[in-house]
């Protein structure tokens, strides 16, 4: 807890930080456990209040009759019989199995779920839904009767969420309190010991940039005078940040136009979508030295409650800071043309650890080129948060953008924290569609990967099992969606109409596809954290899905998959899903890659991710090649000849008319062009040994710098008359290399000799790992 930014309450020796305010009840410290004894109801409670937090509590009830609950935000009053009252998460040991209800102690009674006779008229309101929502089994089982239970509760401004093992219990708005204690109850049951353990507090805003970012000074890269009050500056690029310019001298006003946009040779003071623009006002000759000048402030991206709970808090920038906005160009109204413009400078926010120098990539097409330098600074100026968030409408992290995100971020830079931070910002602040909950497999799985560090991995393993969907699959293994997981939560792609046609039903194939990758990844983990007898329910459930979603979901005389059962529908997802997470047979998917070989980008660029990772997986680079540099309006060569310096939410406006421009989940070439065309992948979790496998996917040539763990790998590659491969691998790196072969040719060679390789198709792989500095050609 403490790595992921929680402080202790509980030092596990003494009652330190703590007091009980009754003259009885006793409390003692036992093995790293708080016990509480006593034949009278009281709270132990701390010495500090708290206002915004996460707090953390387990609890272990005794057997028989018993209850207890943590205090939040509660009140002391010595004077009174009652001394502690206020905020309770409750925990119920009796067949009521209210565990995880709201509760105000000693003051209003039951507020979630509300009774009769023990709650406020005002809460009466909704007593027949609260107590529906504790008859839901999974709700009323969250409680392990005779174990340990973990109680997190939630407090920012009014907005109160109680969790019990991962299990939301309830969510509820009430402004009766902004601070206070915590405390931990014995109920009063003489002879009962209630056992408390793991308590910690993180207290909220948590504000990652403070520690992880930093503000670069930029000058402007043009100054044109466009009118006689008006002064256009250009910094080149759009990064995240706001000016600081010289004071400027006389009196009256002007101001500060921001712009992520121009319309003509103008800064778009109406851009589409949520494309930006921001004007702030400055006072002229109030004052000596230099001004930052803020940008304006978007009230949903600064909001840590909205007024629905329909998305987590937005990632908060450090005061300090002031407001920063994506954008260009300024435009400055109202100074005279004598002012000092080339004084100005952006402040541009950054990972503090980015290095421009980390990685590298160019090849013979120009374009693609273009291409890899778009994405690649894509994923610099999104870095600006400090955490992986899905842009400038909302500021917040969601799964599948992060996992994009975190996989071209190791791809182009060399220090990369913001994954595993952005990891654990997301299991506590997860967002609702179904396949974004598999994607946090997905990044703790590829965390590992990239770093190797199992003792990371094992201080989120049990939480991560909740990710799969298993809980929502039959006895056949293939997950099931209701009514509102078919018209809400089953996301397929987004925006909606980049589904090509997908029809939703019971048992969905992307959600399937989806569900059986996260098992196959948590089955890897599980063995790496010492977890066998998981690791061997997990591979068994694998096989009992994997035959069913063969079975069932195949369309054999078409020799595709459909979108579900049910219908008969095949859109492109239903099947490049599938191939990206190697559940087509063998013999089944030269038929299934024909078939999207005839079909266009009709995907959004999330779901191009996986499109091109079908294609590049299974000898069909040329397609993904193509498709990357297509014409028309779905391909990253009109995003890049756009204009446009960060890649974008979807691949046009009419695909997504409320799209941001900043958005790195459409920047999917900058991790797929060193993976696939370069061809280096991690073999091994750490980098300990890697994969050496280009896909030349019709270029001509590819050189570039990919760094891992262990240090950069250079790759320098030739597709001419021959093939010939040069790669320097860092030192106690090993790589396997499966090198093209091209027709007629006869085998591996390094300096005239032949080496040992076996033909598999139209590859040759060598039979050796190699190491070091490396040419081979293939003749």
């Amino acid at each position: 807890m403490v790595s992921r930014g929680y402080t202790p309450l509980f030092n596990g020796e003494d009652l330190s930080g703590w007091r009980n305010p009754y003259s009885h009840g006793e409390a003692k410290v036992v093995d790293g456990e708080i016990h509480l004894l006593g034949d009278k109801k009281f709270f132990l409670v701390t010495e500090k209040k708290y206002s915004d937090f996460r707090v953390s509590v387990e609890i272990h009830l005794p057997e028989g009759p018993a209850n207890s609950g943590v205090m939040f935000r509660c009140h002391v009053d010595e004077d009174a019989k009652k001394k502690v009252y206020g905020y309770q998460a409750e925990c119920d040991g009796s067949d009521r199995k209210w565990s995880g209800g709201f509760y105000d102690e000693s003051r209003r009674g039951w507020i979630w779920p509300s009774t009769k006779g023990r709650s406020k008229d005002q809460f009466l309101a909704h007593s027949a839904e609260s107590k529906a929502a504790f008859a839901d089994p999974t709700v009323a089982n969250a409680l392990n009767r005779n174990g340990w239970n973990r109680f997190e509760i939630t407090c920012i401004n009014d907005l109160i969420k109680i969790e019990i093992n991962g299990v939301q219990t309830a969510l509820f708005r009430d402004a009766t309190d902004a601070s206070g204690y915590i405390g931990i109850q014995h109920h009063g049951e003489k002879g009962q010991t209630y056992r408390f353990r793991n308590l910690f507090i993180k207290e909220l805003p948590e504000i990652p940039a403070e520690q992880h970012v930093e503000l670069t000074e930029q000058e402007p890269v043009t100054i044109k005078r466009i009118n006689d009050k008006v002064t256009q500056i250009d910094f080149g690029k759009v990064a995240f940040g706001n000016i600081v310019m010289p004071v400027p001298s006389g009196r009256g006003k002007a101001s500060v136009h921001f712009g992520e946009k121009l319309n003509g040779d103008r800064i778009d003071r109406k851009p589409p979508g949520t494309v930006r623009y921001g004007m702030t006002e400055i006072r002229l000759g109030q004052e000596r030295g230099n001004w930052i000048v803020p940008a304006p402030v978007d009230l949903r991206n600064v909001q840590q409650t909205g007024l629905t709970t329909a998305n987590p808090p937005a990632v908060l920038m450090p005061a300090a800071w002031q407001s920063v906005i994506p954008f260009r160009w300024i435009e400055i109204e109202g100074l005279d043309a004598d002012y000092p413009y080339e004084f100005i400078r952006r402040r541009a926010a950054y990972s503090a650890t980015w290095n421009d120098d980390a990685s590298a990539f160019e090849c013979s097409d120009e374009t693609m080129n273009r291409i890899w330098d778009l994405c690649k600074y894509s994923i610099k100026a999104t870095t600006f948060a400090g955490v992986y968030v899905d842009g400038d409408r909302e500021r917040i992290p969601y799964e599948a953008d992060a996992y994009l995100n975190q996989l071209s971020h190791y791809y182009t830079d060399d220090n990369v924290t913001m994954a595993a931070r952005t990891f654990d910002w997301l299991m506590e602040n997860g967002t609702w569609p179904t396949e974004w909950s598999p994607h946090m497999v997905f990044m703790a799985h590829a965390e590992w990967m990239h770093t190797g560090d199992t003792q990371w991995l094992k201080h989120r393993y049990e939480s991560l099992k909740a990710k799969t969907l298993i809980h929502r699959s039959g006895d056949d293994g293939l997950v099931r969606s209701d009514k509102l997981d078919q018209s809400r939560h089953d996301i397929v792609d987004w925006p909606q109409k980049e589904r090509d046609g997908f029809v939703f039903t019971e048992i969905n194939t992307v959600v399937n596809a989806f569900h059986i990758e996260a098992l196959k990844q948590m089955a890897k983990m599980a063995r790496a954290v010492g977890k066998v007898d998981d690791a061997n329910a997990f591979e068994s459930r694998i096989e009992l899905a994997k035959a069913s979603f063969q079975k069932t979901l195949f369309d054999e005389s078409a020799g595709i998959y459909r979108d579900g059962v049910g219908t008969d529908h095949s859109s492109i997802h239903a099947n490049f899903f599938p191939l990206a997470f190697g559940l087509v047979p063998e013999e089944k998917i030269d038929g299934v890659v024909a078939w999207l070989e005839e079909r266009d980008m009709q995907c959004s660029v999330y779901a191009a991710q996986y499109f091109m990772e079908s294609l590049f997986q299974n000898g069909s680079d040329k397609k993904a090649v193509d498709l990357i540099l297509a014409d028309g309006d779905r391909s990253w060569k009109h995003m890049v000849n756009s204009g446009t310096t960060i890649s974008w939410e979807a691949w046009e406006m009419k695909y997504k008319p409320n799209q941001d421009w900043n958005h790195a989940w459409g920047a999917a070439p900058a991790n797929l062009l060193p993976r696939f065309v370069l061809g280096v992948q991690a073999a091994k979790a750490g980098w300990d040994h890697a994969i050496i496998r280009p896909m030349p996917g019709g270029l001509k040539y590819a050189r570039g710098k990919v760094p891992t763990a262990k240090g950069p790998i250079n790759i320098d590659w030739n597709n001419d008359a021959t093939f010939t491969l040069a790669v320097e691998l860092p030192e106690g790196v090993s790589a396997n290399i499966d090198l093209p072969a091209g027709e007629g040719t006869s085998g591996v060679f390094a300096g005239g000799e032949q080496v040992a390789a076996t033909q598999k198709g139209d590859r040759w792989v060598v039979t050796n790992p190699v190491s070091g500095k490396v040419s081979l050609e293939v003749k």
